[in-house]
């Protein structure tokens, strides 16, 4: 395994903060969609939802509370790794994920953009 380079030191990615409009709705989602743990309580007036790789070893997900998500392509997505993309197309669409219309894509992609069910991007990506 290489090293990271010295400059970049302990820095490394904890979390990834994902907006949301419903925490309820967004937690059941994400967890489901990668077997994360929900807390067992979110509040109506509660700011934040921390789910966790039971694992250890993925980010957590910051569900952050916001008054209305972007239509537009969003600035930071996270990219979902498979060998399996199809399989989990279809597991993350019947979980509530949709598919934006008319998305342009490449003539060569082995991505595809879904939108969560408070319409965040994230891609599904072939990797074998």
């Amino acid at each position: 395994m290489t090293a990271r380079p010295a400059a970049v030191g302990d820095l490394r990615l904890a979390t990834v903060c994902v907006n949301a409009t419903d925490l309820d709705r967004a937690a059941d989602f994400w967890c489901a969609a990668l077997g994360y743990q929900r807390p067992e309580r979110i509040g109506d007036h509660d700011q934040f939802a921390h789910l966790k790789d039971p694992a250890g070893t993925g980010p957590t997900v910051l569900l952050q509370r916001a008054d209305e998500i972007p239509d537009q392509p969003t600035p930071v997505h996270l990219d979902l790794y498979t060998a399996d993309r199809d399989h989990h197309i279809e597991r993350l669409l019947a979980l509530g994920a949709t598919k934006p219309d008319s998305w342009p894509y490449p003539a060569e992609h082995e991505f595809v953009v879904l939108r969560d069910p408070e319409g965040n991007e994230f891609c599904v990506i072939d990797v074998q």
